[in-house]
């Protein structure tokens, strides 16, 4: 498993146009929605004004790739693009090694 994790500096700190936005127009749930994707989060900081965090469970970087090429994405983005200071990228990947529950 991999997990993908991307900063997103909101325009004017206000992190919270961030995060409902991605709740409004459910960014999150078509990830989810697609084969490979196990889960997302979007978390917000909570003691200072700073980067929104979002993460992502995925069963390989294929799946995530095909997150990253999905018009699904792309459409979302644009919408995002405007409540962040610099376009979103892509996430970093780290492949999960040790865990525990």
């Amino acid at each position: 498993m991999i997990r993908s994790v991307l900063y997103l500096q909101p325009r004017d700190g206000n992190a919270k146009a961030v995060a409902d936005m991605y709740q409004r127009s459910g960014v999150l749930e078509d990830a989810a929605a697609l084969e490979g994707c196990l889960g997302a989060e979007l978390q917000l900081p909570i003691d200072e004004p700073g980067p929104v965090l979002v993460t992502a469970l995925w069963r390989d970087p294929a799946a995530y790739q095909t997150w990253v090429d999905s018009p699904v994405r792309a459409a979302h983005g644009e919408e995002l693009a405007k409540l962040i200071e610099s376009e979103p990228g892509q996430g970093r990947l780290y492949e999960i090694v040790v865990e525990a529950a």
